[in-house]
């Protein structure tokens, strides 16, 4: 029983052991099915099932090609989800180091479908019909499909388009290009890889020249270069390196390689090189037949050895390339800028070209130009240059050196106290007048102040500060310190809106829309443009949007044009406020004088012809076209106007306070529109189709002062004809002083109705502003005399408050003739400035010209006296053609104008807008907290009186409740 016990129960164990060897195949089962369904076995089972040995490898399903697909579908899904993050990075790395750069957002724009479209046709302009080419050679360019290279091609690519040039990449990496570019190959090449490079670059070159013969300039750029003044032409460089070198662009000799010394066929080859490293990454090559030939020399004649050795070593080939250098003061340059040449390179240079790098250098030295163009952009064309002063006399270059003084002495006053605040007296209201949480500069300095401040305002917009800042810099030049000091503090603060009150329309726009105009026209910083383009605009958007016609209001309150976000918005509703209450409460500002209304034509046409924007000529146009709908028999405009019906209040006009300047304008702006690309060396007032206003304004011109100005506006000396005093009514004004310039300028022209007539008025009536200078004892002009009195002093105004027109029309009766006898009589001028004006802090004016012992001063010094009467003077005893009357035209307030001149000058509009347009020169405003706090302080007293009111009604009502009768209540 027990044996065959003990051998029934064998196979339970046999079971198990089966179970343990072989539990990858199989769950244990009992045999017995009466067993197998007892709560015993199924919790024996559970843990025999638990203990099972892990299977081993060969016991698996899967095989190792499974697994093996599997691993690699693992390795392509990272590897492209590794692609995919670093093309993310590689752009978002490109756009964080290089959006800086002004055009960026355009050039980073490009897809992969329009960068096909770009390759298929990469320019508007085809090679065979261009004169001009641009030559791209992508020579192993490693970043070509990265975010970094398309953002240089199309660098290059939109420089072409925008000057209409050709564009052409060039990649001589295929078998066939080898073969064609390399052959024949001399041994040495194969150990000289730059040697390789050079002959590929100048094989290629010939083979473009050859083949497009239609083409007059070739721009070779490395691939590894980057435009950073993308408005400057390849017609201004030609016209550059003529100047530079002296050469005549068509005289040339036929030897060749002869050992002479004389000049082959100069411009035939420009070789941009860094002086301490030959590297022709950019060239400028004229397609000439002597140009040719020297590269077919160059390339036949290798012998072992460099490239640039032999190429050089050729003297009619060096005689013909021009190897602009640092230091020769081109702004043509290409450098590194890493390593020990990081200081060559400015922002003012064209090109820059980037040999040697690898990707993250040539991004960080991209991010590194960026920023540089971004603090200090490249002039939009080439700044002032300074006067020379060897063709001077010693006593001229004397005299020259003695106003750069005194303006240096007015500034200085002005800058420490409206700017700094140094004087004791000033400290305290310039820390207690704040506006936008920043210290804003008065407008004229009072310099004989002993309480209070010695600055005070009328405008609320820094007049000085704008109105000087060109003078500055034709003074002393843009890297002056007195230059710097009024740019920072101009660029540092937004000054259109530096004060709640409303300020003159008319002089904001003389001073500084025309200020900072000037400044830009003799910088070409865009920043200044900028600025300029900023006040303009809010003109635009409060006195002439606040007018129900299209006159503008006499006054109003501006705010910022664009940006500043709350700041802009609380400006804007404390403007529109003011104009609402204005209107419905008062008259104010419902009248205007001409001069008030229609003397924006010239820094309005001056800002649209650089913009390419038609709005601001479209303002004035209208305004004039207006206006000269009353004009007299004699030419003249009513001088007073209702903006609000847009009517004139009277018939009477002239051509003094009030209608002075517009009457001014009608010959600058013809002057500063017309007669373009004549050619000509005297500027030209002939109107044609093209501006048709202009022509409408220079008849009317005409048509003064053959009319009312010789009839009503010129009373004769007695005694001596010769002298002509201008005059309004019976009196001599000190303002009407401006009008021998204006005709001088007038007969300078081509097409002067009477020119000779004209210019002996003119003279002549300098002589008699001259007359009322020497007939008093001080040497300085009364401000308005009766004429011909037999009393002395003369009945009248007998104050001199700082006047320019008599020192402005010396300044161009002397530019127009060149006699001398009109410095003498600036010089006087000066003397009486230094003797009888000058003081500690500035300059002031007299309270009467006749008493030269009893000295009484006007304790101001108005922004026009730095302006205008200091930077004629300047002028007037410096070079004939520093600033000179063919290249600018002058403001009522004397800020130059560029007259853009010449064939091959071309204005980038699209650039420059492009420049404005990003937001790169807009100045943040601060919060302005005092309005702020008003609005929240109004807001409490609102809401707690309100609550009050509520409370007390509450209370009211339920005592009233609780004193009704309970069954009424109920």
């Amino acid at each position: 029983m027990h044996s065959s016990a003990a051998r029934q129960r064998k196979p339970r164990c046999s079971i198990n052991n089966n179970v343990n060897q072989d539990a990858g195949v199989s769950s244990p089962r009992h045999p017995n099915p009466v067993v197998a369904s007892s709560p015993a076995w199924r919790s024996r089972r559970k843990i025999i099932m638990s203990k099972r040995p892990t299977a081993h490898p060969h016991h698996t399903p899967r095989t190792a090609t499974a697994i093996t697909l599997w691993i690699l579908a693992s390795v392509l899904l990272i590897a492209a989800i590794l692609s995919s993050l670093l093309l993310i990075l590689d752009k978002a790395w490109v756009h964080h180091s290089l959006s800086i750069y002004p055009n960026y957002q355009k050039l980073a724009a490009v897809t992969s479908t329009s960068q096909q479209q770009q390759q298929q046709q990469p320019s508007s302009t085809s090679l065979h019909t261009a004169k001009f080419a641009l030559v791209s050679l992508q020579e192993g360019f490693k970043y070509h499909g990265s975010s970094l290279g398309k953002f240089l091609r199309c660098n290059k690519l939109s420089y072409a388009n925008l000057h209409g040039y050709a564009y052409t990449d060039i990649f001589p990496n295929t078998k066939e290009d080898e073969e064609l570019l390399l052959t024949p190959l001399n041994p040495w090449m194969e150990s000289d890889e730059h040697g390789a490079m050079y002959y590929k670059k100048l094989r290629m070159l010939l083979l473009l020249m050859e083949k497009y013969d239609n083409l007059e300039w070739l721009l070779w750029v490395d691939g590894d270069a980057i435009v950073t003044q993308p408005h400057v032409s390849i017609e201004d460089r030609v016209e550059e390196f003529t100047k530079l070198h002296h050469i005549e662009k068509e005289s040339h000799t036929t030897g060749m390689n002869d050992g002479t010394r004389g000049v082959t066929h100069p411009l035939a080859l420009v070789w941009v090189k860094d002086s301490t490293m030959p590297n022709a990454g950019v060239m400028l090559i004229r397609n000439s037949p002597p140009a040719r030939e020297y590269i077919r020399k160059a390339l036949g004649t290798l012998e072992d050895g460099e490239l640039f050795r032999s190429f050089t070593d050729q003297a009619s080939l060096m005689e013909s390339t021009l190897l602009l250098q640092h230091g020769h003061g081109s702004t043509l340059l290409q450098s590194r800028v890493r390593g020990p040449t990081s200081g060559l390179w400015k922002p003012g240079h064209w090109i820059l070209h980037l040999p040697d790098h690898n990707y993250l250098e040539l991004l960080s030295s991209l991010q590194r130009v960026g920023k540089e163009l971004a603090t200090s952009p490249p002039p939009l064309f080439p700044p002032l240059g300074r006067p020379s002063m060897e063709s001077l006399s010693k006593a001229r270059r004397d005299r020259f050196e003695s106003v750069q003084g005194a303006i240096r002495h007015a500034w200085r006053g002005y800058a420490d106290v409206c700017l700094h605040g140094h004087d004791d007296s000033t400290a305290a209201a310039a820390n207690s007048k704040r506006f936008l949480g920043s210290h804003i500069p008065c407008d004229d300095l009072s310099p004989l102040a002993t309480s209070g401040s010695r600055g005070h305002d009328w405008l609320y917009h820094a007049a000085t500060l704008h109105d000087s800042i060109d003078t500055l810099a034709i003074a002393f030049g843009t890297d002056s310190s007195e230059y710097k000091e009024a740019l920072d503090m101009i660029l540092s603060r937004d000054l259109q809106a530096t004060a709640l009150r409303p300020t003159k329309t008319f002089e904001y726009s003389l001073r500084i829309v025309g200020g900072l105009l000037g400044a830009f026209s003799v910088t070409g910083d865009a920043r200044l443009l900028s600025r300029a383009r900023d006040a303009a605009d809010a003109l635009l958007q409060s006195p002439f949007a606040s007018s129900p016609t299209i006159l503008p209001r006499m006054f109003d309150v501006l705010y910022p044009p664009r940006g500043g976000g709350c700041t802009r918005t609380l400006y804007k509703i404390y403007s529109r406020m003011y104009q609402w209450g204005r209107d419905v409460f008062t008259s104010e500002h419902h009248y205007n004088s001409l001069a008030g209304v229609g003397s924006f034509s010239l820094e309005f046409y001056f800002l649209s012809d650089t913009l390419g924007l038609p709005e601001y000529r479209q303002v004035v146009d209208d305004i004039f076209k207006h206006v000269a709908k009353y004009q007299g028999r004699d030419g003249t405009v009513p001088n007073s106007w209702n903006v609000m019906t847009g009517e004139p209040t009277t018939t009477n006009g002239g051509l003094g306070s009030g209608s002075d300047s517009f009457v001014e304008y009608l010959l600058k702006v013809p002057l500063l529109v017309c007669g373009r690309g004549t050619g000509g060396d005297i500027p030209s007032t002939s109107c044609g189709q093209d501006h048709p206003v202009a022509h409408e304004m220079l008849d009317l011109y005409y048509k003064i002062v053959s009319s009312s100005l010789r009839s009503k506006h010129t009373i004769r000396k007695e005694g001596d004809v010769s002298i002509v005093y201008p005059a309004d009514g019976s009196s001599y004004h000190q303002l009407l002083c401006f009008l021998p310039g204006l005709v001088a300028l007038e007969t300078y022209t081509s097409t002067a109705v009477d020119g000779e007539s004209d210019f002996l008025l003119a003279e002549a009536m300098l002589q008699g502003c001259h007359d009322m200078y020497k007939k008093t004892p001080t040497g300085f002009g009364p401000e308005e005399v009766h004429i011909n009195q037999k009393s002395h002093p003369p009945l009248g105004d007998r104050q001199y408050l700082l006047r320019p027109e008599y020192v402005e029309s010396l300044f161009v009766l002397y530019r127009v003739t060149g006699r001398e006898e009109y410095q003498e009589m600036g010089w006087e001028v000066f003397e009486s400035l230094e003797h009888y004006c000058r003081t500690e802090w500035g300059y002031t004016g007299l309270k009467d010209v006749y008493d030269a012992i009893g000295v009484e001063r006007i304790d101001d010094m108005p922004s026009y006296f730095i302006a205008e009467t200091l930077k004629y003077l300047l002028l007037l005893f410096g070079p004939d053609d520093f600033l000179s009357l063919e290249e600018f035209v002058f403001t009522t307030e004397a800020h130059p104008m560029r007259r853009k001149q010449g064939k091959g000058t071309t204005t980038a509009h699209h650039y420059i807008q492009a420049e404005l347009s990003g937001g790169r020169f807009e100045v943040h405003n601060p919060l302005p907290w005092t309005i702020f706090g008003a609005f929240v302080l109004v807001t409490i007293v609102l809401r707690t009186i309100i609550f009050l009111l509520q409370k007390s009604v509450g209370a009211a009502t339920n005592h009233h409740q609780s004193n009704l009768p309970r069954h009424h209540m109920s």
